[in-house]
């Protein structure tokens, strides 16, 4: 029971603890919890046909109200449907999630999809899903040189009811001098923008670097985002900086503090972040020059997915790098 206790608390899931065999989800119903400590199988044969190992009466958990059953099977929780034929259900965003802490507007915006090949995991529809059980409102996409997403994400989010942001990573090249940044719509006008700089990098480029000059040509209709290490940058080009917030929409610097496996990943970061706030932090006005958002890049849907991102990242280029167990969608309140 500890054990499922910790993993429904890790999951955020609201619940109460009914006896030491039985939890009742709020908004979900009860759960009973089945002991396979000491079986071999969690299947066995019935007139030679494989049926879940459970060591209950199926009728007389119905008769109680107890409709589900939960189970450990690898590093997971599943729990299958006493009325329906047997299947795997992973116990996640079922129910309703715990209590916020803090009740503050909040969208996702650095969800990585897919559709960013050998890099990112998790179907769309399931991210949709985590974001509308999670309470969020809505929901925002950043795969890097790429919008494949686009279309998919807004199919799934009409159908749960959310809203949706297309977003956009990749690099600006400025004579050899390489920034990250990201690329918000706004507006119908600046879809079409983010469409033309997709298409300057992805068929124009020969290293899938934007120009300076395509960044400014389409920045109208659109928010720019500076990546979490560009702080140097900015200061290092101020007038650049400056042409580029008169051209876009609005701007700001991304504040993303996800922990790496590597301390000289996580120190360079830090440093860089620290960086942005003793440079463009105003302590007259309490304000800055360019506001920070809190964007943290999601590659997975869960902590327990992150080895998804090593095997996909071995795939494409024989290693993994810049790990992380930290780049899901946590829930921030």
């Amino acid at each position: 029971m500890e054990d499922l206790i910790n993993w429904l608390n890790a999951n955020r899931i609201s619940f109460r603890a009914i006896d030491k065999e039985v939890i009742e989800i709020e908004g979900f119903g009860k759960i009973f919890l089945s002991d396979l400590s000491d079986v071999q199988s969690i299947f066995r044969l019935i007139k030679d046909e494989p049926v879940f190992n459970l060591m209950e009466n199926p009728e007389i958990l119905k008769g109680e109200g107890i409709f589900y059953v939960a189970f450990p099977f690898g590093n997971n929780w599943y729990y299958y449907d006493l009325r329906e034929e047997f299947r795997f259900n992973i116990l996640k965003y079922i129910g309703k999630r715990q209590p916020l802490k803090l009740n503050v507007p909040f969208v996702n915006l650095g969800i990585h999809t897919p559709y960013e090949l050998l890099n990112a995991s998790g179907d769309i529809n399931l991210w949709v899903k985590k974001a509308k059980w999670m309470g969020y409102d809505a929901i925002g996409i950043a795969d890097r040189n790429t919008m494949a997403a686009t279309l998919h994400l807004q199919k799934e989010c009409d159908k749960a009811g959310l809203k949706f942001v297309f977003g956009y990573s990749f690099t600006l090249d400025v004579n050899g001098d390489q920034v990250d940044m990201k690329i918000y719509c706004q507006t119908q006008k600046g879809l079409k923008n983010l469409l033309r700089i997709q298409k300057e990098i992805t068929i124009d480029s020969p290293d899938n670097t934007l120009t300076l000059n395509g960044l400014l040509e389409y920045a109208k209709g659109n928010i720019l985002v500076f990546g979490s290490l560009s702080s140097y940058w900015m200061i290092k080009y101020p007038l650049l900086a400056g042409r580029i917030e008169k051209a876009f929409d609005r701007i700001f610097y991304q504040v993303d503090l996800s922990e790496y496996k590597a301390d000289r990943i996580d120190s360079e970061l830090l440093n860089a972040t620290k960086y942005f706030f003793d440079n463009f932090y105003l302590p007259k006005t309490d304000s800055f020059r360019i506001e920070p958002v809190l964007i943290c890049d999601n590659y997975y849907l869960d902590k327990d997915d992150a080895g998804s991102k090593v095997i996909l990242n071995k795939v494409a280029t024989g290693a993994a790098h810049r790990q992380s167990d930290d780049q899901y969608f946590i829930p921030i309140f």
